[in-house]
Parts: C-alpha cells; structure tokens; sequence
C-alpha cells in the first residue's frame, strides 16, 4: 500500500513537471512584444529617425487611414529580436497590435542589431501587394540606406506604401506639402507676428500666479497643474491605435 502512495506521489510530481515544462514552452515561442506609442503609426523604439521623419510619417499615416477607410501602414524600428526571427517578431507584433480595419494593415520594421527588414502583410491587402513586390521594396530600402542613410530610406519605403494601399502613386510627394505647411503654419502663427501681446500675456500670467501664492498659497496654481497632468495621464491630445486587423505571415524580408 505504501509503495502505491509512493508510486502515485512520484507520477503526480512527474506530471506536475511535464504540465510546468510545457508551460514554459508556450511562453517561450511568443517574443515579448511592446505596446504602440501613442501614435501609433511611428513606433522608433531603436531611435534611429529624426523629428521631422517621424512626423511625416505619422500625418501621412493618419491620412492614409481616413482616405482608405481603415488602412494602416504601421513603422517600427527595434534594437534586437532577441532569439526569434523577423517573420516570427514581425507576425506576432502585427496580430497583437491588430493593424488595420478589416485585416487592411501593412507593417514595415527594421531590427538594428541583426540589419534585418520586413514588410508584413495583413489578409485584406494581399491582394494588392504581394510577396514580391515587398521584396523589391526591401531591396529598394537597402539602396537608398547605402546611399543617402536611414531617414531617407524609411520615408522613401513608407510613401511608397502608402501610394500602393491608397492607389495614389502622386501620394509620395504629400510629406512635402506636410512639412512646408506646419512651417508656414508656425512661422504665421499669432504670436510671432505679435511679439508685444505675447509678452504682456506672460506677464499677467505670471502677476495671476504670485498673487495666487501671496493670497491663497498657490491653490488655484496647484489645481490647474494637477488638472493638466491628469488630463495628460488619461491620454490627452493624439492617440491612434489599431482597427482588428490580422496576418497570416505574408510579405518578404530582406538585410541592409
């Protein structure tokens, strides 16, 4: 009878250690993929692109968004890919993210450590851009890399994307219309043409905040800040994210 209590103890504990190891298994096919940044479209985790980059790429992102009802053309540079290949990465970050309304979403990601690229494709857009075509695309980036360096390769990659899903092929030229806009836009703001009403505006703001302090110790000041950064925390100003979208591993990959 004892040796039965012992034989049933030792099954039990070899099961316990097969479920565990096999636990461990599932956990570690999946790679640890990060959350979107806030705008989604250009996520430059290796911080490998300019300011100006990444905001062409996000208002052309957006826009690209609205005018084909739900597409999506998602950037993401990474440092490593740890111990999974770039299809494995690139298919997984894809399906968690969900790019793309209707399965219309296409990723381009780059991983800095091995000089590996991909283009994943999602269901809804396999039609219109196929494995070849993304392979030419990649070999076109790694040229342009070569020649005129990162930036210009990532925007250059990115527009002709965007031209394919939206079919616009004039699209590419957008970006140079975003950026002389925003720079007409702050050049001609108000207060660069009214330097004078800018500074009396600071100055009553700063009487308002010292007469806080001298009469009600600083409370409204305090409130208005705690105000602000709990709108910030709840996600104040842009935020986009992804429509539901899927992909079943198709695209290219490529080195540069």
């Amino acid at each position: 009878m004892k040796q039965l209590r012992l034989s049933a103890a030792f099954l039990a504990a070899l099961l316990l250690i097969v479920i565990g190891s096999g636990v461990i298994v599932v956990m570690a096919v999946e790679p640890e993929i990060p959350n979107p940044t806030r705008e989604f479209y250009v996520n430059d985790f290796a911080g490998i692109l300019d300011y100006g980059t990444e905001q062409d790429i996000l208002e052309l992102g957006e826009s690209t968004y609205k005018a084909t009802g739900g597409g999506q053309v998602v950037f993401v540079s990474i440092d490593t890919l740890g111990d999974f290949s770039i299809e494995e990465y690139a298919n997984a970050l894809f399906n968690k993210w969900k790019i793309g309304t209707d399965d219309k979403g296409i990723l381009f990601i780059i991983s800095m450590q091995e000089r590996k690229t991909r283009i994943e494709v999602g269901y809804g857009y396999e039609g219109i851009l196929t494995d070849l075509e993304s392979s030419k695309l990649l070999s076109k980036f790694a040229g342009i890399y070569a020649e005129k360096g990162m930036d210009e390769a990532v925007k250059t990659i990115y527009f002709d994307l965007v031209s394919i899903v939206s079919g616009n092929e004039d699209i590419v030229q957008y970006p140079e219309t975003i950026q002389t806009k925003r720079y007409t836009n702050e050049d001609s703001s108000f207060f660069r043409e009214n330097p004078i009403i800018a500074t009396i505006l600071v100055i009553i703001v700063l009487i308002l905040i010292v007469l806080d302090f001298i009469f009600t110790g600083g409370r409204i000041t305090f409130f208005i800040l705690r105000m602000t950064a709990a709108s910030a925390r709840r996600g104040g100003g842009r935020r986009n994210s992804g429509g539901g979208g899927r992909s079943g591993g198709g695209g290219a990959s490529g080195r540069f």
